[in-house]
């Protein structure tokens, strides 16, 4: 993980340039536009497209995969950038050890969209899969800004009363939209990708005038009652670490069965690390949980 952490240093120079600064966002590329899955997800199972509110959605459902267990899959990228291929990779791993069908949603992104528009078409997207009449086992799951859309989902979830997923796999998830906390700026020198200041002038444009400190912005203000089993994969390294902790701390005393994985040498969204101990460490975690959620965050 040391290793693939300083070759992060090396590669993400340019990720550190364009979030160093609160102009972040006016150079971002309109055109910009999520990868297609690599030919090799493609050739182990059916992988189809369709839209849910206008918008692209994908379903894998390698020949593996078992009937009746479903996983809700959101992408990150600060809110601003669609999914890319190290995505793709990620939402494989999570197959294989769940033997889940996938779904992949790709939310609406700043600056053309906001929060709003997202809310509607991730509740629609979720709606549509626990509806599905073969649903017997659900996950939602999501890395980064993923993981903020996947854990402000379950609050909405639970707040309406509709069905709850069966588990929440979140991994590096963005829950303190602010960057207030001061642990996450310091922690930037070690931190070889995500710089604070352009991480909440996206958050900024995301939250389209509403409170960073609401709960659907920033679910570490959320008391986390009622919630389903989650699954937390953290980074040493990433400035996101110690919001995470503090929101495994804070659900696990409402009474939410937690578990919190932490790799001290880990980066970013460090499972997506694949070929490390740690992020083979991570997915054999995953596998557990998928066949008992509670017995793994007990």
């Amino acid at each position: 993980m040391k290793l693939t952490a300083a070759a992060l240093w090396l590669t993400a120079g340019s990720t550190r340039r364009d979030l160093s600064g609160s102009d972040y966002l006016q150079r971002v590329d309109p055109g910009r536009a999520p990868v297609s899955a690599p030919s090799g997800m493609i050739g182990a199972g059916e992988l189809t497209e369709s839209t849910v509110e206008g918008r692209r959605v994908w379903r894998w459902e390698p020949r593996d995969h078992e009937a009746g267990r479903e996983l809700v899959y959101f992408p990150g990228g600060g809110f601003v950038n669609p999914l890319v291929t190290a995505h793709w990779l990620i939402i494989r791993r999570l197959q294989e050890q769940t033997k889940a069908a996938i779904t992949i949603a790709q939310y609406p992104l700043i600056p053309e969209h906001t929060i709003h528009d997202a809310r509607r078409f991730v509740d629609a997207v979720y709606d549509d899969v626990a509806a599905r009449a073969t649903t017997r086992q659900l996950f939602v799951a999501g890395d980064s800004a993923g993981g903020n859309v996947a854990a402000t989902l379950a609050l909405r979830i639970r707040d309406g009363g509709r069905r709850m997923p069966d588990g929440l796999v979140l991994l590096a998830p963005w829950v303190e939209v602010s960057m207030a906390n001061p642990g996450a700026w310091s922690r930037q020198r070690r931190d070889p990708s995500l710089r604070c200041a352009g991480l909440r002038a996206a958050a900024v444009a995301w939250a389209a005038g509403a409170s960073l400190d609401d709960p659907q912005l920033s679910p570490l203000r959320d008391s986390g009652a009622g919630l389903p089993p989650t699954l937390l994969f953290q980074g040493g390294r990433d400035v996101f670490h110690d919001d995470v902790v503090a929101l495994a701390e804070k659900w696990r005393s409402a009474g939410t069965r937690v578990r919190l994985v932490v790799a001290e040498d880990g980066f970013h969204v460090y499972p997506g690390a694949f070929w490390t101990r740690e992020a083979r460490d991570a997915y054999s975690v995953v596998r557990e949980f998928a066949a008992d959620p509670a017995a793994v965050t007990r």
